[in-house]
């Protein structure tokens, strides 16, 4: 697998773990009797950090890994 797709992977499941943080914080207000961006905010406050942390790490990469497959196939022209 060359440079550009291994970073397109990277950034594909930085986004999948982005939105994983919020698919969690909503499963966790299932029992709320109200709904309001203060239930979210408190059912938000349980999803660890460390997933945050992972998700801008594979940000990261993807972004490297991208520029780093652009720049490469710019040069073999």
């Amino acid at each position: 697998m060359n440079k550009t797709r291994t970073g397109l992977s990277f950034l594909l499941m930085a986004t999948i773990l982005y939105a994983t943080r919020f698919i969690a914080g909503a499963i966790g207000g299932i029992g709320a009797t109200s709904w309001n961006d203060k239930e979210f905010a408190r059912a938000m406050s349980f999803i660890p950090n460390s997933l945050m942390v992972v998700t801008i790490i594979a940000l990261a990469l993807g972004i490297v890994f991208f520029a780093w497959g652009v720049y490469e196939a710019l040069n073999k022209k």
